[in-house]
């Protein structure tokens, strides 16, 4: 005899058993399917269909040429590519705080809320777990290879080998395997690339509730109007670090079948108004020292209106600079100096150096530069400055003497004791 109990308001099933310990929980829906997939349940074999409820203790297997999307009931999306194998452990029965599936083999895309404290979702692979939050990340098992990969696309990844833990932020990649004491292999990726790949999946639950709505709203009363509003996602620049140059490439992808103008702004100011039906925008943009916020704005021909926001701050660091030759406050024997330093600063674009007062040298160096100068007898004030790309600059100065007899013509009796 069976039992089942039904919660309204969020999607939560639990299933009892008459047999004692048994228990199933429901662990999401599957939203969309592709080609074949298959539900091994309770030593049953079910054809996937959309709309079909997954349990704890189902294992989804998809074909050579089948894919599947799932709305997990706790955590957030997942999508299973081609000849893929994903396990729900029967014992996970903690619902919310803890959510767990293995990948037994195949590649997945999945993306997780944000988690509460006490929260926790993991992915297991043989030799493997991978702890995300927060996260938008592909990750790969080849059991021929014996190998595990981990591409993070957004937010950040740890993942548990033995003993050995891995942090992962956005755009890195880690390669594991099961040989005892290998070495990991960890490389970065192009994250825009890589959302070209599965851009229509970062939309795909809204594309999915959207198909739904229109199907009840799109009605004769209405006349066939659009209520939904563009799906906007920037992809790039990142906000994880400040940015260091002023010049940055914008990278935004918009989904809406009757898209017509797209809206750039930056701090609130219009840099660009495009009437475009295009779904991948790319600009290349300026930012300013500072926090700047970055909007894109899409309009659909109903007046549908969909934007996202990214703040993105450009460093308000200027170089600083340190001199290694001459030392400060030293007197010095001759008038040739070799002035030495470096510019703490990569993208340093000119170095200008300054003797008592008047411009005598320009370089446009990089970090670490060498001047020959020619100073003056008695006191030399040398004040060297450095300007980055960004147009921020930074300066340093000293002092140093040379003897009043020193000469500026060349010490002929040195020559000739050598």
């Amino acid at each position: 005899m069976r039992a089942f109990l039904r919660l309204i308001g969020p999607a939560f099933v639990f299933m009892a058993l008459s047999s004692p310990g048994f228990a199933l929980l429901m662990k999401g829906k599957i939203e969309l399917v592709k080609g074949q997939v298959y539900v091994y349940r309770e030593g049953r074999t079910l054809q996937a269909v959309d709309d079909m409820n997954l349990y704890t203790g189902d294992i989804l297997e998809t074909s050579r040429s089948g894919s599947i999307m799932v709305q997990m009931m706790d955590m957030g999306l997942l999508k299973l590519k081609h000849s893929t194998q994903v396990h729900f452990p029967a014992q996970d029965e903690n619902q919310i705080q803890v959510s767990r599936m293995n990948l037994e083999f195949g590649e997945i895309w999945t993306r997780v809320r944000p988690l509460q404290v006490g929260e926790s979702f993991q992915i297991k692979t043989p030799h493997t777990t991978a702890m995300l939050n927060g996260t938008i990340a592909v990750l790969g098992h080849d059991t021929r290879r014996k190998k595990s990969s981990f591409s993070v696309i957004e937010g950040r990844a740890e993942v548990h080998r033995s003993q050995d833990h891995f942090f992962l932020d956005t755009s890195d990649k880690l390669v594991l395997d099961i040989r005892a004491n290998s070495r990991e292999r960890k490389s970065r990726i192009d994250v825009f690339v890589l959302n070209q790949e599965w851009k229509d999946l970062i939309t795909i639950r809204e594309k999915v509730v959207r198909r739904l709505k229109r199907e009840q709203m799109m009605t004769d009363v209405n006349g066939g109007a659009d209520f939904e509003k563009p799906v906007v996602h920037i992809v790039s620049p990142r906000a994880e670090a400040p940015q260091k140059k002023a010049l940055v490439e914008l990278r935004a992808t918009v989904y809406d079948p009757s898209l017509e103008r797209i809206i750039i702004r930056i701090n609130g100011k219009v840099i660009k108004d495009l009437q475009t039906g295009l779904s991948e925008i790319v600009q290349n943009i300026e930012l300013i020292p500072g926090l700047n916020e970055i909007e894109v704005e899409a309009i659909d021909r109903f007046g549908n209106t969909g934007r996202d926001l990214r703040e993105i701050r450009l460093s308000e660091i200027p170089p600083v600079i340190t001199l290694f030759q001459p030392i400060d406050q030293d007197e010095l024997t001759s008038r040739f100096v070799d002035l030495q330093g470096v510019v703490d600063d990569p993208d340093v674009r000119e170095v200008q150096v300054y003797l008592n007062g008047r411009r005598i040298a320009r370089d446009r160096a990089t970090p670490t530069f060498l001047i020959p100068i020619i100073l003056d007898i008695g006191h030399n004030r040398i004040r060297v400055t450095a300007t980055n790309g960004i147009g921020l600059s930074g300066e340093t100065e000293i002092e140093v003497y040379t003897d009043t007899n020193a000469n500026l013509i060349i010490n002929f009796d040195e020559i000739l004791n050598q």
